[in-house]
């Protein structure tokens, strides 16, 4: 037990730093400080660095796609499964950085490339789900097709990921982005109904 609250805490100081200094920056020694454990201890759970942030990583990517599909869960109808979709996206600076990150470590690291899919599939599926809903119960037009449709929302929504990570954390800039995704996707989605309660 205390073991496995060790590694979590040594997960979770990586992630704060990563998002700080990136994949390639990252020593095991500004872990070591951050989670007030020593290097030794981090040596013990992860053989190496690269290990440490790649498991780092996958954890990450696990929470955001459950994150995903709790926004989707929460809400009330189609519509509002969507609405939550769509306002939860870029809420976090943290969680877009970590996003980036992942992406760009993957493309140096191809045994990310499993946890990015799996990420961009859990995205995928929630925002198809509640679409398909959202078209049956009328709250969508007709000739919306969902899964292209959901297909376009999270290219739409990883741009704005990207923007988000390497934009300010101001809450006027968040909020000015999130009102922009929120007009991109109505207009995408045929209408004003985003902003509908």
């Amino acid at each position: 037990m205390l073991a496995e609250q060790r590694r979590g805490e040594i997960l979770n100081a990586a992630e704060k730093l990563l998002a700080t200094h990136g994949f390639d920056a990252l020593r095991l020694r500004d872990v070591s400080e951050a989670a007030g454990v020593s290097i030794g201890l981090i040596q013990h759970h992860f053989a190496t660095r690269d290990d440490l942030l790649l498991e780092t990583m996958r954890v990450a990517s696990e929470r955001r796609a459950q994150q995903w599909r709790e926004l989707a869960r929460s809400a009330a109808s189609p519509a509002a499964q969507v609405r939550a979709l769509i306002e939860g996206a870029i809420g976090d600076h943290h969680r877009c950085v970590i996003w980036i990150e992942t992406c760009a470590a993957a493309t140096r690291h191809p045994e990310l490339l499993g946890d990015v899919r799996s990420t961009q599939e859990a995205w995928h599926s929630a925002i198809t789900e509640a679409l398909t809903d959202a078209v049956q119960d009328g709250s969508v037009p007709a000739d919306v097709s969902p899964g292209a449709t959901a297909e376009l929302l999270i290219r739409l929504i990883d741009g704005f990921m990207l923007d988000a990570a390497v934009g300010t954390a101001s809450a006027t800039d968040a909020e000015q982005r999130l009102a922009l995704l929120k007009e991109s996707a109505a207009r995408i989605l045929g209408g004003g109904w985003l902003s509908a309660q």
